[in-house]
């Protein structure tokens, strides 16, 4: 909202009678300082100031974000907004009021400050959910925007949303345009991490590992290799996680064909990908990811997996039986009769191997004829 030369002039033309009454008395009992008081951010009480937002934000957020995202999400959030109002305090350019009564803090406002364009721009607030009157979030808003009109600010700006207070404080709507700048692919630079973020996905994978994810906290850890072959973290990290992931792999396996059984397809083939991630060379994991795609009328996925399967164990009738089907179903005919042949080779009365062969001679007679 823009801001007038004059606070009086801002309570008369901006505010109604009735929150203009609140307005003067909420602000009366503050600079008296008798029950209620302001503090300014200093060096001596930063770290302090931001511990009491942060602590009000994740009392009033935290558990509706980590429910709604991800358990990990407040903590990651709380940390950015940490390291940002750390630097906006040493440019000077950081507002960060605290609202006592008596010794208790009941609530915060981070404002940063654009002294160029003469504007204070809202980030962050936080208050304690019990406290009702004064309303801590309308007592700082109006401290604030007095101060800003004392320091010849023109601007106060308080972000996006349309919540109804803004419009009690005379706040004006106003398109907000964003600008995302990606690469063509919108992936990576060279399909790499930048290295300057290695550190921050480190800790990212560290509390996956924490959380449980170990399949996310490898993943991150094989990027960060990807970038850096020599980063020892890493390395040390992802040893552990594959050595928790080893312990896992009977239980998992487990999991994961229960899942396929009861027609869980997306949710068992992810785990398939998990597990052959460890052990790419297990027979059963590999020969069921096979099958899931052949489900799924994946044909040339199925090929492939149930191939690599054979690779490891060429004499298990059904895998051949099953990628013969995946490639006739390819139109690749002639390979899928030699795949059919094998398996009638391992298991000559194999039914279902005769009854395709039979079908696929009868469909396709000029195969027929040149088989023979």
């Amino acid at each position: 909202m823009n801001l007038p030369g004059d606070w009086e002039q801002f309570l008369d033309e901006r505010l109604g009678a009735a929150t203009r009454k609140t307005a003067r008395r909420t602000l009366r009992a503050i600079d008296d300082a008798a029950e209620y008081r302001v503090t300014d951010v200093t060096a001596a009480t930063l770290e302090r100031d931001l511990q009491t937002l942060l602590q009000f934000w994740e009392n009033q957020w935290g558990a509706k974000l980590a429910a709604r995202y991800h358990p990990g999400l407040p903590q990651a959030m709380m940390n950015n907004f940490r390291n940002m109002l750390r630097c906006a305090f040493e440019d000077d350019a950081l507002y960060l009021p605290v609202l006592w009564q008596g010794d208790n803090p009941i609530g915060a406002q981070a404002t940063l400050i654009d002294r160029k364009n003469r504007t204070l721009i809202g980030m962050l607030n936080g208050r304690d959910l019990e406290i009702k009157k004064p309303a801590p979030g309308f007592a700082l808003h109006l401290y604030s925007i007095r101060w800003a009109i004392q320091n010849d600010f023109a601007v106060y700006d308080l972000q996006t949303g349309d919540f109804s207070y803004k419009y009690d404080f005379g706040g004006l709507e106003r398109r907000v345009e964003c600008l995302l700048v990606s690469t063509a692919t919108r992936r990576n630079l060279r399909d790499r991490l930048e290295g300057r973020s290695l550190p921050v996905v480190l800790a990212r994978a560290k509390g996956l590992h924490q959380a449980g994810d170990l399949e996310g906290a490898a993943r991150a850890c094989r990027q960060i290799l990807d970038a850096d072959p020599d980063h020892a973290g890493a390395f040390q990290l992802l040893q552990q996680l594959d050595t928790a992931r080893r312990s896992r792999l009977p239980q998992d396996l487990g999991a994961a064909a229960g899942l396929h059984q009861a027609g869980k397809l997306a949710e068992a083939e992810k785990m398939y990908r998990a597990i052959l991630d460890i052990e790419p060379g297990h027979f059963d994991v590999r020969y069921l990811l096979g099958v899931i795609c052949l489900q799924q009328r994946r044909y040339e996925d199925a090929e492939r997996q149930i191939g690599l399967a054979i690779d490891i164990r060429p004499d298990v009738p059904a895998a051949h039986y099953n990628r013969g089907l995946a490639l006739v179903k390819l139109d690749r005919v002639e390979e899928g009769l030699a795949s059919l042949d094998d398996c009638i080779g391992l298991e000559p009365g194999h039914s279902q191997a005769l009854a395709l062969r039979d079908t696929v001679l009868k469909t396709f007679r000029h195969v027929a004829s040149a088989a023979e």
